[in-house]
């Protein structure tokens, strides 16, 4: 009767906090403790006792604007892409090839970019990203791609409000609504320095069955700008490569 009770308790909380859990799924923003435990019928007490455990383990982050999914949550969907991730390798390998810069696939969660693989650049003077890292989505042209798939309204509230400077050319708030509404008509997005001095990029979308990517293409700024089109024309390339790539796995 023990081992029964023990196990059904170890159960039972699992579900709680799998319940939690998917209370967040749809709420980068995050949510309080009041929300989660009217969301998920538990008494409030037991929200905040599996909460701070969560949080322990990396799987929620607790912050003043409430309760979120955590980084290591994160880090354990990211390999939920193999399958795009694998069919991205040969594409993005061309497109480093093609440009002579750094490439990569990226995917965006909350206010964060997963750099699920990247190929290096093989010039002396390059951008080495490291797979697996955390970047500012509002910072760089592939978090903006994702951002232009969300309404103003969903990017002011995810982002709180503001944008937090990552250098002096990092957009306001403001001004990056205004560059996501050109990016939603062009398709195309550029980091002009502004989540680290030096580095530029330029980024494009890609719809898959698994869900929404960044290709971008990332390098010293200088050089970036100084072969802004053919970057974009390589770039529009790998997206109908990737797109292909899909279609023929569905």
């Amino acid at each position: 009767m023990g081992i029964e009770l023990i196990e059904r308790n170890g159960i039972q909380v699992v579900s709680r906090a799998a319940r939690i859990l998917r209370c967040l799924e749809s709420e980068p923003q995050g949510l309080s403790l009041g929300v989660i435990a009217t969301r998920s019928n538990l008494p409030r007490s037991t929200v905040q006792r599996l909460v701070d455990a969560l949080a322990v383990e990396q799987l929620l982050d607790i912050s003043k604007n409430g309760v979120r999914l955590g980084s290591a949550l994160m880090r354990l969907a990211s390999h939920s892409h193999f399958d795009v991730t694998y069919s991205a390798r040969a594409p993005l390998e061309r497109l480093a090839q093609h440009t002579g810069e750094t490439s990569a696939l990226v995917y965006s969660s909350g206010i964060e970019l997963i750099m699920l693989h990247a190929v290096v650049s093989s010039q002396e003077l390059r951008v080495a990203p490291m797979v697996g890292s955390f970047l500012c989505v509002y910072g760089t042209a592939a978090g903006k791609i994702c951002l232009s798939k969300m309404s103003d309204e969903q990017v002011t509230s995810l982002l709180g409000g503001v944008t937090e400077p990552l250098t002096s050319d990092t957009l306001s708030l403001p001004a990056l609504l205004d560059d996501l509404r050109h990016i939603r008509q062009q398709g195309i997005a550029f980091d002009h320095e502004e989540h680290r001095q030096g580095i530029g990029s330029i980024a494009i979308g890609v719809e898959t069955t698994q869900g929404f990517y960044s290709i971008t293409v990332v390098g010293p700024s200088w050089r970036v700008r100084d072969q802004r089109e053919p970057i974009i024309l390589a770039l529009k390339e790998c997206q109908a490569s990737l797109n292909a790539s899909s279609c023929s796995t569905d």
